[in-house]
């Protein structure tokens, strides 16, 4: 299907997921209801307030058709994954790479360092889902559990807003980027549905994994780091499956940093939807940038080396044991050099933000 470009400037592929759902969209698709609902709206608020009355009635039926249809759907439609025949491939970035020597220099506020050594691996075949899971579907989660996310649980989450990371107080995976004024209106139309879920920790996303292997009665985790970058390569072997470049007309990422002096791009500042943009070659969504995804690994500043000095591994699962676990793909803030195909991040178990979602992997 020919790609079609919306309001946002995103473009957008023939994916097998609406662009939006929730409310919004609902309304979006009737239109008849729409304009029948801010009619009743707008003469309620200036004439008669039964017709107010009567806008409010018709929006709160057409949500909670809307809702029952998002309940009613399945829980697992194997069209969503893609069968990834396993193979043998070099895993890190080479020496020269644009954006590696910064990444192997850089340090977190504990003094992580990242390698990207490279080293062969062999995988098994898997199926990785096409999309970061959306909003909408981890909303199904929690009403169907009551499950707290450590966000909820610890009062806050963290967000990046005009350029500096800061403490997001009352903020979870309901809310977007940001903590302005204006998200609880996005959180009550439900404008995001069909992005990808943001502020979950690492533990968020297995407790998720857990509950829809419990509930499909198939097995449902986080990739391997190893999975994740052979996923996304897609067969390539430059900075990108895109290439040697990464246009901000092919991922969500802030434009205003161009990799290796390209041409600025967009920077979108938000998240957009997981359909968003062309997939890779094997079919897979913003694999770059958009959001960071959790990998099942533990992290290991020598565990790249130690691989490397084994020849070729097997499945490798990472480290045994650590303190942070391993994210992968790039942010919508992110500069284009960090959404490289083999930039590794990390953080803690219970580390979230703004930024940072998770996608599946599916064990038949």
């Amino acid at each position: 299907m020919k790609p079609e470009t919306i309001r946002d400037r995103v473009t957008l592929s023939g994916g097998d997921r609406e662009l939006e759902s929730g409310y919004a969209a609902a309304l979006m698709k009737n239109t008849l209801a729409l304009r029948l609902i801010i009619k009743a709206f707008y003469a309620g608020m200036v004439c008669d307030k039964r017709l107010l009355l009567i806008g409010a009635s018709l929006f709160c039926f057409l949500s909670a058709c809307t809702d029952s249809a998002k309940m009613s759907a399945p829980l697992f439609e194997l069209k969503n994954f893609v069968f990834i025949h396993g193979g043998e491939f070099t895993m890190g970035s080479p020496d020269g790479e644009v954006g590696r020597d910064d990444a192997k220099a850089s340090y977190q506020e504990d003094g992580v360092k990242y390698s990207e050594t490279q080293h062969q691996v062999k995988l098994s075949n898997f199926y990785i889902g096409k999309y970061a899971v959306t909003v909408a579907e981890f909303r199904r989660f929690v009403e169907a559990t009551g499950y707290q996310t450590d966000a909820e649980k610890e009062g806050f989450s963290v967000i990046f807003t005009n350029g500096e990371v800061k403490k997001g107080e009352g903020l979870n995976w309901r809310d977007g980027v940001s903590g302005s004024w204006w998200y609880p209106w996005r959180r009550w139309f439900r404008l995001e549905e069909n992005h990808p879920v943001l502020h979950v920790s690492w533990n968020d996303a297995v407790a998720y994994c857990k509950w829809l292997s419990a509930k499909t009665g198939k097995h449902f985790r986080l990739s391997t780091e190893a999975e994740r970058e052979y996923a996304c390569r897609a067969g390539t072997t430059t900075p990108f499956n895109t290439g040697k470049n990464l246009t901000t007309d092919q991922a969500n990422y802030d434009g205003d940093y161009p990799y290796n002096n390209n041409q600025k791009g967009v920077y979108r500042q938000n998240t957009v939807a997981v359909n968003s943009f062309a997939p890779n070659a094997w079919g897979l969504y913003n694999m770059h940038a958009n959001v960071l995804e959790w990998c099942s690994d533990w992290y290991g500043e020598t565990y790249y080396d130690d691989c490397k000095a084994k020849g070729v591994v097997e499945n490798p699962a990472g480290p045994e044991t650590g303190s942070k676990r391993v994210l992968r793909g790039g942010g919508w803030n992110y500069i284009a050099e960090y959404c490289r195909s083999a930039y590794r991040d990390s953080g803690t178990p219970d580390f979230r933000n703004s930024y940072v979602g998770f996608r599946l992997v599916f064990v038949p």
